[in-house]
């Protein structure tokens, strides 16, 4: 047999994993069920949804739209605030497993990664039987499901994972893309936005098939070098590589790509901070410290900006990160709409290894927020992640500390000394 690509992604992973919380800490409602989303502050009208449900999505609710829009669409929603170390420590966890499959693990964002499983037959069954393994293993042991894609490459791989779900496997081999993937929108292609579909809709291309069928020549044309790389998706050739793995410990990244552009850089703040918690908690539980901050977007036209900055000393702390990604976005914005935003940390060392002197790099201000990253982490590992919130990623729920769920932790705790 020749390569073997799967792709594992958890389906609706922020909204998942908060809704497995939820349900081990003895709630009746699964968030999964119902009309749900994972956002921040609706009472700004600038929180975005993170994260839905499979129910939400049938009243036309999409990732990376304000709450506002969402609740005019579904006033009954159901909206829950982020918990970010507990997405880490779920996404940790998911990694530990896959590990177990194959050493040739490619993490490509929190919640999805890609596993080479080339020549893992004789050790792990055909395709299909180490699929449903894995699939069951993650059900049982953590309690979410996935999406597994199974491939030749890594695009076909993806694009096959996000067929019909959740909790379904899907294979795409290159002798089946005429029958399973040529008749879907040309939306549905890897990489196609609303700019490139309408652009292709002039051209009579409706599904990916059509895409596949017309003059590469003219695509690149019309559409420069984007034009010959989704002319290469439509037929099964990833030209351009989309996964690569990156040194292990030398980076942190997060990056989502929207169902609707960001329009305004107040979304994309807002959106930017939830992905620098995320990167900045992962760092902190791995006692790491960077010194690198960049800053991605793909905007609505396809064309890629990067930007990013050196903070002349080692970190670990959110504020910090997120203050020089907020700054690096506001130089990178040029009022064309977001269809991608990622953050990445480099540079990564071990806490051991940072001797710079804090004279130097370390004022007033970022030692309390050292001290507040420290106390924040340590109460929601005590009490769990959504014992301290960021206000300005707050859903419905108000305040800080839930002090009666506190208490009745602190009485748990001593009944089990």
């Amino acid at each position: 047999m020749g390569k073997v690509i799967f792709h594992v992604d958890v389906n609706s992973a922020f909204l998942s994993w908060t809704s497995v919380k939820m349900l081990r800490e003895g709630s009746k409602v699964d968030l999964r069920k119902i009309p749900a989303a994972v956002g921040g502050d609706e009472s700004k009208r600038h929180g975005v949804v993170l994260a839905k449900s499979e129910e939400a999505k049938k009243y036309g609710i999409h990732t990376g739209e304000s709450l506002f829009s969402a609740r005019k669409k579904c006033p009954f929603l159901e909206v829950v605030p982020p918990d970010f170390e507990w997405y880490v420590r779920n996404s940790k966890a998911m990694m530990e497993i896959l590990s177990t499959y194959t050493p040739d693990v490619y993490q490509y964002s929190i919640d999805e990664a890609f596993l080479d499983m080339t020549g893992m037959e004789l050790l792990m069954g055909s395709p299909l039987e180490s699929a449903n393994r894995l699939q069951n293993t993650i059900r049982d042991e953590l309690g979410f499901t996935v999406n597994i894609g199974i491939s030749s490459n890594f695009l076909l791989a993806k694009m096959a994972s996000d067929f019909e779900k959740p909790d379904k496997i899907h294979t795409l081999f290159l002798e089946e893309i005429q029958e399973k993937m040529w008749p879907l929108p040309v939306s549905n292609l890897f990489s196609v936005g609303r700019s490139a579909r309408r652009e292709l809709a002039k051209m009579g291309a409706h599904t990916i098939g059509d895409l596949a069928n017309l003059n590469r020549e003219m695509l690149l044309r019309h559409l420069g070098i984007m034009g010959g790389t989704i002319w290469d998706y439509a037929n099964g050739i990833e030209s351009t590589p989309i996964a690569i793995r990156e040194a292990k410990d030398k980076s942190y990244g997060s990056s989502m790509t929207t169902s609707e552009n960001l329009v305004r850089l107040q979304d994309a703040n807002q959106l930017l901070l939830s992905l620098v918690e995320t990167v900045a908690a992962r760092i902190r539980l791995d006692k790491k410290k960077v010194s690198v901050v960049s800053v991605n977007l793909v905007d609505s036209d396809f064309k890629k900006w990067s930007r990013q900055r050196s903070l002349g000393h080692n970190t670990d702390t959110t504020d910090e990160i997120y203050t020089a990604a907020k700054t690096l976005l506001a130089e990178a914005w040029n009022d064309n709409p977001i269809r991608l935003l990622g953050v990445s940390a480099g540079k990564a060392i071990d806490e051991s290894e940072d001797f710079e002197q804090m004279s130097l790099f370390q004022d007033e201000h970022s030692e309390k927020m050292k001290k507040l990253d420290k106390a924040v982490d340590s109460l929601r590992g005590k009490f769990g992640d959504q014992a301290v919130m960021r206000a300005s990623l707050l859903g419905e729920r108000k305040g800080g500390l839930n002090t009666a769920r506190m208490k009745k932790k602190r009485e748990e705790q001593k009944g089990n000394l």
